[in-house]
């Protein structure tokens, strides 16, 4: 018998804000992060790690499951999406991962910089504080590259994890636990 290949859904992991403001013009590039990456290595943003918000990942898109937010960030939505992963592909950040549905609990930042940098940079970025392991009763959140990673095959989708995070870093899509 074939094995049921389960539903993915993306998750991009940039909450945007006042660090995702261009150090460039936006219009210079159209829809294109790939080539505002590719010539800025060091960065098109204040924060080197965030969404570029130009859109390559919702032109990718087909099924327009993914669109540019109010804070200039892509963001996904599950309902439209199938998770084909064009997106992730496209995405020259790596800011973009599939998972399953039920894993609704995720970091919303991948920013690498040491605590006190992310400050400077983000208001809304990981500082590694660790409050975050603390919290969670099944250890499968860790801190990698100065920032908050889940192990979904350990988590349980408690939530504690975003609701203990001072900065808002862990988010529900569901937007039951999201603290702002």
């Amino acid at each position: 018998m074939a094995q049921k290949h389960k539903k993915k859904v993306a998750v991009v992991q940039c909450l945007g804000g006042s660090c995702t403001q261009t150090e460039l013009p936006r219009e210079s590039y159209g829809a294109d992060c790939v080539q505002a990456a590719a010539e800025h290595p060091e960065g098109v943003l204040k924060c080197r790690w965030g969404c570029i918000g130009l859109g390559s990942c919702v032109s990718a898109c087909r099924l327009g499951a993914l669109h540019i937010g109010s804070r200039g960030t892509a963001e996904a939505d599950w309902e439209k999406c199938v998770g084909c992963g064009m997106c992730v592909k496209t995405c020259p950040m790596h800011l973009i991962r599939l998972t399953e549905p039920e894993y609704n609990i995720y970091p919303a930042c991948a920013n690498e910089n040491a605590g006190a940098e992310t400050r400077k940079e983000c208001r809304t970025g990981c500082i590694a504080c660790g409050i975050c392991v603390k919290a969670c009763p099944m250890q499968a959140i860790g801190i990698v590259d100065n920032h908050a990673v889940i192990d979904e095959e350990k988590c349980i989708v408690c939530g504690m994890c975003a609701v203990k995070c001072p900065r808002g870093v862990i988010r529900d899509q569901n937007g039951i636990l999201t603290v702002q």
